[in-house]
């Protein structure tokens, strides 16, 4: 009798992808080091644990795996290349294990050989994660004083967990699509089919009160497109029950105007938030309701109907050609192409969104708030260098550098392909789009088997992720890109059934001993960010003892990072110890010279020992041109005594940030 059973194992193994996003979704999407860290390390013990135990341990790897697989491991190797010409390593290792983290669970997922059914069960489980997710979300912002959100993370738009309204709102479109999928596809089990239906109010109402414009665009380009390419057979009932109720909670959430204000938490909105939350409950059942009915009423008639071959496709092209014509309709009438051509003008020209105090005020306003800025930066960078780029993590110091007035603190470039393409140059855009793209390519050539509205789910989510990564800095939240290479490595798995040699002993030692040395960099990374961490925490409450030892902490883990260097720095010249906070400070611009902070830092410390500090603080300026502290140090030492000097540094703020 064996000891495990083999569908309930593979049944665990698929819920991971699922699990591994909710869990990264309550750690701020898992966008700090630390976490990426630790997600790292964790897939990477897993690979260890399947090279070294499985009988067969890479039985899925096949060409299609090897391209995109290779293409990641490039990526992570020009990603720490780049350090040598950036003289940035510390910015380069963060970087670096992210990409890590996506190659790892690329290659977890794709050495186990593929079943038939494995990427179909594998979205209804990150359906259900990811739902759950967005559940929590919505009672976070209609209970918030159960939740303490609103003190956590902000006090207007929706951010809770992700902590950023936009990656909310591209999470809440990945429920929507895979929630459609699973209810609509006539392959799903009829419960997990009620029961998507049934999420669709409150994780629509989730989308609407993140208040992303990008949020709600990729959902309806995420919708269209798994209708367009699945039709699945269950799709008249599923918009018969998700249809009317998402309308109606939609209606009701829109019509409660202090939810859409930053007064939401407070006790005059209470009733309105009770009259959200109730009719959201009420149109999640009643929605669920629908859904038996349309079940039972419904889908097993479409599933009677029997056409010949020949009949499907007359249907499918009328049915095409039914919509183009109600399109071009529509287009005629509203007059679509000049609107259109008007909204891209706006946006072409628009900069920042002016601040309302009306949320709903976002949802028809054109501009891109500074998007366009950040894409010019970047692509002046690439047109500068398109060979080698800035290197990896240094869009921060572009922006800082070149950034147009008004100046706002920039981290990311606003878009994967451009700020890849800036950092990295020509060969990481390449090995970067060669990786997202071929899981998509092969999951295209399987839309007419017996899984194709799988394929078509994860095409539909995958394309609304992709497209939507281009306005945004998705790449750097795992929780939105981790379920994608997972699926993608189920999609790229060879077939189950196929001959594989079980690898000698010294085969498994060897590759078990490689995968644990890609983990030396997360390792160092984990725990200096944690150092850090403390130090910083120190540091702000003026701990300077604490903050010293643990920045010295930081530096034996990883010595090639320069906020240490910046902690001991202003450590030093608080204790008095010039010439030690000068020693340090010249430390943080050798590793991160492009950063004006520790060129700023460099100057107050030699302005407090009585050495001419014009030089770093004229850098300073020339690094961050609009920074009022940096122009206020310059102007501030530019002439004068050395007691003048040590007067102005001893009065200069500290950078945060």
């Amino acid at each position: 009798m064996p000891i495990t059973n083999p569908r309930r194992t593979r049944i665990a193994w698929l819920a991971v992808p699922g699990l591994l996003t909710a869990l990264l979704a309550f750690f701020a999407g898992g966008f700090f080091p630390g976490a990426t860290a630790i997600a790292c390390i964790v897939g990477g013990l897993a690979l260890v644990a399947r090279l070294t135990t499985a009988d067969r341990p890479w039985e899925g790897f096949g060409a299609a795996l090897g391209v995109t697989a290779g293409a990641l491991a490039l990526l992570a190797v020009w990603t720490l290349l780049s350090s040598s010409w950036s003289d940035a390593a510390g910015r380069a290792a963060i970087e670096y294990d992210r990409t890590l983290l996506y190659l790892l669970v690329l290659v977890l997922f794709g050495f186990v050989a593929r079943r038939a059914g494995d990427l179909r069960l594998l979205l209804r489980l990150l359906a259900a994660a990811v739902c759950a997710v967005c559940v929590v979300a919505f009672l976070a912002r209609l209970l918030p004083h159960v939740f303490n959100s609103a003190e956590l993370y902000g006090n207007d738009r929706l951010t809770f967990p992700l902590t950023y309204w936009n990656a909310m709102g591209i999470f809440a479109a990945l429920g929507l699509v895979l929630a459609l999928h699973v209810t609509s596809s006539d392959g799903e089990p009829a419960v997990a089919r009620v029961l998507a239906a049934a999420t669709f109010p409150p994780v629509a109402t989730v989308l609407y009160f993140t208040f992303s414009r990008g949020g709600i665009a990729a959902a309806a380009i995420g919708l269209v497109l798994y209708v367009l390419i699945a039709h699945p057979g269950g799709l008249v009932g599923a918009l018969a029950a998700i249809g009317p109720t998402c309308a109606l909670a939609l209606q009701v959430a829109y019509n409660a105007d202090l939810l859409a204000t930053s007064r939401f938490a407070d006790a005059v909105a209470e009733s309105q938030r009770e009259r959200v939350l109730l009719t959201a409950a009420a149109c999640a059942v009643a929605a669920a309701l629908l859904r038996v009915l349309a079940l039972m009423l419904v889908d097993r008639r479409v599933a009677r109907l029997s056409l010949p071959a020949h009949r499907r496709r007359a249907v499918r092209w009328g049915a095409a050609i039914g919509v183009l014509v109600i399109v071009a309709g529509v287009v005629v009438a509203t007059d679509l192409p000049r609107r259109l051509d008007e909204e891209r003008r706006e946006f072409a020209r628009g900069a920042i969104l002016p601040a309302t105090p009306d949320l709903r005020d976002r949802l028809s306003r054109s501009g891109n708030n500074g998007r366009v800025a950040h894409w010019r930066v970047a692509r002046e960078e690439f047109e500068a260098d398109p060979w080698r780029g800035s290197g990896a993590g240094t869009y921060q110091l572009l922006w800082e550098r070149d950034r147009p007035a008004p100046p706002f603190k920039v981290r990311d470039g606003h878009s994967l392909y451009f700020e890849v393409a800036a950092e990295l140059g020509v060969p990481g855009l390449v090995l970067l789009l060669v990786a997202l793209g071929a899981p998509l390519v092969v999951a295209a050539t399987r839309l007419r088997g017996d899984e194709r509205h799988a394929y078509a789910a994860l095409l539909a989510a995958g394309a609304m992720l992709l497209v939507h990564a281009g306005v945004d800095w998705d790449w750097e939240m795992p929780a939105l890109f981790l379920w994608y290479f997972a699926a993608s490595g189920v999609v790229l798995a060879r077939a189950g059934g196929r001959p594989s040699p079980s690898p000698a002993r010294l085969t498994r030692v060897i590759a078990g001993v490689a995968c644990l040395v890609l983990l030396v960099t997360p390792a160092t990374v984990l725990r200096s960010e944690t150092e850090l961490s403390r130090a910083a925490d120190a540091f702000d409450r003026r701990d300077c003892g604490t903050a010293v030892d643990a920045a010295l902490n930081s530096l034996e883990a990883f010595g090639s990072r320069a906020e240490p260097y910046g902690i001991l720095g202003y450590c030093d010249a608080r204790a008095g110890e010039n010439a030690l906070a000068m020693r340090a400070m010249r430390s943080a611009v050798a590793r991160d010279p492009g950063n004006w902070q520790y060129a700023y830092g460099l100057a107050v410390t030699q302005a407090l020992a009585g050495q001419d500090p014009r030089a770093a603080a004229a850098r300073a300026r020339r690094l961050n041109p609009l920074e009022p502290l940096a122009r206020e140090l310059e102007r501030g030492l530019r002439t004068g005594s050395r007691e003048r000097w040590r007067r102005v540094a001893a009065r200069a703020a500290i950078p945060q940030g």
